[in-house]
C-alpha cells in the first residue's frame, strides 16, 4: 500500500485511482448518501499545483457529485507526509471552514491514509467547533 500511495499521489499516476474506485463505491456509496455534507480532505494551494490533483476526490470519484469542496480549507504547511509521528502529533491546527453553516449537520469527511489520525481528529474539531451534530470519516488505508 505504500509503494500505491507513493506512486498515486507522488510520482502523479492518477490512473491508479480507479484500482479501488469500483470497491469503495460499493461499500459506501450509501453512507455517502445519508450524509448531510462530504468533504474530502483539502490539500494546500502549494500541493495542488505541484500535483496536479487531490488524491482525495480522486479515490473517491464516485461520491464527487455529494462532495463539498469548499466548505473545508487548509492554510499553507509543510506536507505531513514529511513529519514523523511525534511532529504530526504535535502540529497546530491549520484547517478552517468557509461559508456553509453545517450546525446540527452530519459530515462524512474523506481521506486517503489514516496515519496517526491527526487530520481527521483536527478537521472534526473544526466541524464540532462550528456545530456538526455527528462526524464520520472514511479512508482507504491505516
Amino acid at each position: 500500500m505504500k509503494k500505491f500511495m507513493h506512486q498515486y499521489k507522488f510520482v502523479g499516476d492518477y490512473r491508479l485511482r480507479l484500482v479501488f474506485l469500483e470497491k469503495l463505491s460499493d461499500k459506501f456509496k450509501n453512507t455517502i448518501i445519508k450524509s448531510d455534507f462530504v468533504i474530502p480532505i483539502p490539500i494546500s494551494k502549494k500541493t495542488l499545483q505541484i500535483r496536479g490533483f487531490n488524491q482525495v476526490t480522486g479515490l473517491f470519484d464516485f461520491a464527487r457529485s455529494r462532495m463539498s469542496t469548499k466548505i473545508l480549507q487548509v492554510k499553507p504547511k509543510e506536507q505531513l507526509s514529511k513529519l514523523n509521528r511525534r511532529q504530526r502529533l504535535k502540529k497546530e491546527n491549520l484547517f478552517y471552514l468557509t461559508g456553509s453553516s453545517i450546525e446540527n449537520k452530519s459530515v462524512l469527511l474523506l481521506d486517503d491514509v489514516y496515519t496517526t489520525g491527526t487530520t481527521l481528529h483536527q478537521t472534526a474539531a473544526v466541524l464540532y467547533e462550528a456545530g456538526a451534530k455527528k462526524v464520520n470519516s472514511i479512508t482507504l488505508a491505516r
